[in-house]
């Protein structure tokens, strides 16, 4: 047997869990165990699978690990050093969110240039210590944005940003589909198949911006606008503009 570990700071609950339930999903198709255990700091995740699984389960980690990196340590490192106080609580998380996953791809690459799975990984130790040419290129974009805040006061100006980052972002899906399930939002892909996303920890309004963003669709059918608050009815059309629809039933 092929036996790998990764240790999470006990603190980070969302990202250990994460993290466990997406090897829980690779252990459920191929052969191979996954374990956790709460240490006295550290949760320590130990996967295990037949040496002619290895090579699979390591492309598995590698994807898994950048997502950590890029989703969770940069949303963290972001919240963290963006010092702006403009706009509402919606346009702000929009904001972030573009940050997030805008330039993802390098960021990724970066990540899997320096990852080197043998048979213990800590998360923090990686972050802290091998990817300092990645957080050099956070705090650039997040530099930018902090000197350049009174220019950003302007409604409009703020929206042109947002949206230029969105308009950046790689296109993920074809059609994504919201539709309302007991006053909330609910997302689909073009087969109408439902999409989750259990990392995204916003509120409701915030987390659909967020997902959008995330999931970059080329084209977005509402069929719930007469429920979606205006505020975010208009963030949507501004940041994804023709890209919307809004459809006042399912034919």
């Amino acid at each position: 047997m092929w036996e790998f570990c990764i240790s999470i700071n006990k603190n980070k609950k969302t990202l250990s869990n994460y993290v466990y339930d997406k090897l829980l999903e690779y252990t459920k198709k191929y052969e191979g165990i996954v374990t956790k255990h709460e240490k006295q700091i550290d949760v320590e995740i130990l996967v295990a699978c037949n040496e002619y699984e290895k090579n699979r389960l390591i492309l598995h980690l590698q994807d898994i690990i950048s997502e950590c990196i890029c989703y969770f340590y940069k949303k963290d490192f972001l919240v963290s050093n963006l010092h702006i106080n403009i706009g509402d609580e919606m346009s702000k998380q929009a904001f972030i969110s573009a940050l997030l996953f805008f330039d993802k791809e390098t960021d990724r690459y970066i990540v899997n240039k320096y990852l080197n799975i043998n048979k213990k990984l800590n998360l923090d130790g990686f972050f802290n210590f091998k990817l300092q040419t990645l957080k050099d290129k956070w705090k650039e974009l997040i530099e930018i944005a902090n000197q350049n805040e009174i220019y950003l006061y302007s409604n409009e100006t703020f929206m042109e940003l947002i949206k230029f980052l969105v308009d950046n972002i790689e296109v993920k899906s074809d059609v994504i589909n919201i539709m309302s399930s007991n006053d909330s939002y609910d997302v689909f892909d073009s087969k109408f198949d439902k999409i989750d996303s259990k990392e995204i920890t916003e509120e409701k309004d915030e987390k659909l911006v967020a997902l959008l963003i995330a999931l970059c669709p080329k084209n977005i059918n509402i069929y719930c606008s007469d429920i979606l608050p205006n505020n975010l009815k208009n963030l949507i059309c501004k940041l994804f503009e023709k890209r919307v629809r809004f459809i006042s039933k399912i034919n």
